[in-house]
């Protein structure tokens, strides 16, 4: 057992993919403004995400801490630098601080924040575990990311509309085509661990040809909506995509691994770069988030992290 320091701690919490999180949040408010941004309520709501879903991302680690030692990933509880009693209890505190601070908003806010809650334990625990059923763990990751989260952004400022769901459907289909070409990348690792995952299950290639046409519809439905904020990210990432699904098809063989990683991350940074031109001040946090991690992912373990297209 290594011995951990206080920052380890926070880097548990996974910022980089919190900042997803942060993002959708983050736009669902944008769309749903009509008027002055209430920026402390806006705040407060980012603090109650980034509490639950950093519990959540603990007990993602907790519960693939083999994996991740097969995949050569999140170090901290896959080769033993923080405890799991320790990661317990900072995810138990997390969760309890979040749902606490969620009573100063509506009860339909505090719902669809505990909807989130459960929708990642399921996704992390047997005996559903939706990480390892096929499609389900696609499905789980779109409705987490790019509903779930995009409504809690929009409560914050109006109460649910039918609207809403045209305007959050795209993201929904963005996210959903992202995470099926992570669950390529993990393929050998999740395979071995005994995780049915979407690409375990259909074959690398169907999974790269099914998400290109996610990532097409949400083109299609952002356009349809006259969205620039996701209709830029989506139509920019689809030649990738298309190039990825086409290669997987005629080459009937995995596409290079820096193309796949590039996949799913460059939109990721399109979003995050969009979102930080919505709110200035959010760029400047998340560059100092940015800073943070690449100081201590290379004083703590030697490596270049976080980059585009190395993972």
């Amino acid at each position: 057992m290594r011995k951990a320091n206080p920052f380890d701690y926070f880097f548990l919490l996974r910022p980089l993919i919190l900042i997803p999180s942060w993002n959708f949040l983050l736009i669902g408010a944008y769309l749903a403004q009509d008027g002055e941004r209430p920026v402390g309520r806006l705040l407060l709501a980012a603090c109650i995400y980034t509490l639950i879903m950093g519990g959540i991302y603990i007990l993602n680690q907790i519960t693939d801490r083999e994996t991740d030692r097969i995949n050569k990933k999140l170090f901290l509880l896959s080769e033993g630098y923080i405890p799991v009693r320790h990661a317990y209890v900072e995810m138990m505190f997390l969760w309890a601080a979040g749902l606490a601070l969620s009573s100063f908003f509506s009860i339909t806010f505090f719902v669809f924040i505990l909807i989130s809650l459960i929708l990642g334990t399921m996704y992390s625990l047997p005996p559903v575990k939706l990480k390892g059923k096929p499609l389900l763990d696609t499905l789980s990751n779109g409705i987490g990311y790019g509903m779930v989260n995009f409504i809690v952004g929009w409560l914050v400022l109006r109460p649910p509309t039918w609207a809403m769901t045209m305007e959050f459907l795209p993201y929904f289909l963005s996210i959903c085509a992202v995470f099926m070409n992570t669950t390529i990348a993990d393929r050998e690792g999740d395979e071995k661990a005994g995780e049915i995952t979407t690409a375990v299950f259909l074959g690398a290639r169907i999974t790269a040809f099914v998400s290109t046409v996610l990532m097409a519809g949400a083109v299609m439905i952002a356009l349809h909506n006259r969205d620039p904020v996701c209709l830029v990210p989506a139509a920019l990432s689809f030649p990738l995509f298309m190039y990825l699904g086409i290669y997987s098809l005629v080459k009937q063989g995995p596409a290079p691994r820096k193309l796949l990683i590039m996949s799913f991350r460059l939109p990721g940074v399109l979003f995050t770069i969009i979102t930080a031109i919505l709110y200035p001040v959010y760029g400047a946090v998340l560059a100092l988030v940015f800073i943070a991690m690449r100081v201590y992912y290379h004083r703590r373990f030697g490596i270049i992290y976080p980059t585009l297209a190395q993972g």
